[in-house]
């Protein structure tokens, strides 16, 4: 009973401690920019695919990590995914060109979205419905967490040497893959999944919440592809970069964990469309600011807003996601594919406008699409919601 009684605190870790990780990895990249710049001689759009490559690596695995999770099951998903991550892990540390590095960090996408898919499946198909919300919220704030070590991680890389840290990182890897509850549920093994797509593909909130996940992918990626740029033009360094990376994301971690609780109390509405309208403000006003420490302030301001969105609109999804493993495995491959679609397409149109008409552009566009993704989400999503889950089911579940 003790034992039984202490498995969801220790899958909650587990799968916090996962989401940590892989976020580190994702978000190495930034503070490395000015470095790979000098020495491959990266231009402003190459910059741009090296950072869309890991989403694209998301999208790629987001469809094919349901029918892993659904005939295998989501300890074996997230363990493969795991060990995927390894690997490229260590060809990033070691990759010596511009066409290796970007092969890595695709890999990586590969690897994160299968490890997403079968942690978060297994965590939300084993929680109410009523705390899917706090959940959610303290998954992403995990996430978020590894969000902030990742910049310091590509910080030290960019000092000592990108070999010798990443093949640190691939070691922590494999160890918490051994530290893994060993107990999981069954695999579903059918039609469990196709039904669960279906169900998804007919929820209109579900459809709100992917699109915004979408526009999350695509005003995020504009950040991270021309943020690193702009303060090495303000003579910054990769630990600058670092900083405001790790203040946003400790400010974001913070907040989705209170939104995971507001929008279980109060609806997503609202945490939604008020991130939305900030981010909208505070978008088209960066390129033009001049002194760094301003720069700085206002990047931290965006970047956690726009970071902070990822709970209520991944809760939308999951709600409209069927209760289960497999439901569940389909809503996070669903959320996961929209937010890779716009974070590996959103760098690149970024960087290509930003080196053929300036920064302003780019950022005006993206506050001008989160303006117009809060009047589409005021007018659309309509009253509170009672997640489907939660009628009838007792279990849910969701980036």
């Amino acid at each position: 009973m003790i034992d039984q009684a202490r498995e969801p605190r220790r899958l909650a870790l587990f799968v916090a401690a996962v989401f940590a990780a892989e976020s580190a990895f994702y978000s190495v990249v930034p503070p490395l920019v000015p470095r790979l710049v000098h020495d491959a001689h990266l231009t402003t759009t190459e910059v741009g695919f090296l950072v869309a490559a890991y989403p694209a690596g998301v999208l790629l695995a987001a469809i094919p990590s349901i029918a892993l999770v659904g005939r295998r099951g989501v300890r074996f998903a997230t363990i493969a995914g795991l060990a995927v991550l390894v690997a490229a892990t260590l060809g990033f540390g070691w990759g010596g060109n511009a066409l290796l590095l970007d092969g890595a960090r695709f890999v990586q996408g590969v690897g994160g979205a299968i490890a997403w898919a079968g942690a978060l499946a297994w965590l939300t198909s084993t929680t109410p419905a009523a705390r899917k919300g706090t959940v959610i919220g303290g998954a992403v704030g995990a996430a978020l967490i590894g969000m902030v070590i990742g910049p310091a991680i590509g910080a030290a890389a960019s000092e000592v040497g990108r070999g010798p840290v990443f093949s640190a990182m691939a070691v922590i890897l494999v160890l918490l893959a051994v530290a893994g509850p060993r107990s999981a549920p069954a695999s579903a093994r059918g039609l469990g999944s196709v039904r669960a797509l279906v169900q998804l593909l007919r929820s209109r909130r579900a459809a709100i919440g992917n699109g915004l996940l979408l526009v999350i992918g695509i005003v995020g990626g504009t950040l991270w592809s021309l943020m690193p740029l702009l303060v090495a033009q303000r003579r910054g360094g990769a630990g600058v970069i670092a900083a405001i990376l790790a203040v946003s994301y400790l400010l974001a971690a913070a907040l989705n964990i209170g939104l995971g609780r507001a929008s279980d109390r109060f609806g997503r509405l609202g945490p939604t469309l008020t991130g939305l309208v900030m981010a909208a403000v505070l978008l088209p006003f960066i390129p033009s600011i001049q002194p760094l420490l301003l720069l700085a302030v206002v990047s931290v301001g965006a970047q956690s807003v726009v970071a902070a969105l990822w709970t209520p609109t991944a809760a939308m999804v999951s709600d409209g996601a069927e209760a289960g493993a497999s439901g569940q495995a389909v809503g996070v491959a669903a959320l996961n594919a929209a937010w890779a679609a716009g974070g590996a397409a959103g760098p690149v149109l970024a960087a290509w406008l930003a080196q053929a008409d300036g920064f302003n552009l780019p950022f005006i566009l993206a506050g001008g699409l989160c303006a117009a993704s809060a009047a589409v989400l005021l007018f659309t999503y309509g009253r509170r919601e009672v997640p489907r889950a939660a009628v009838g089911t007792g279990t849910s579940g969701r980036v």
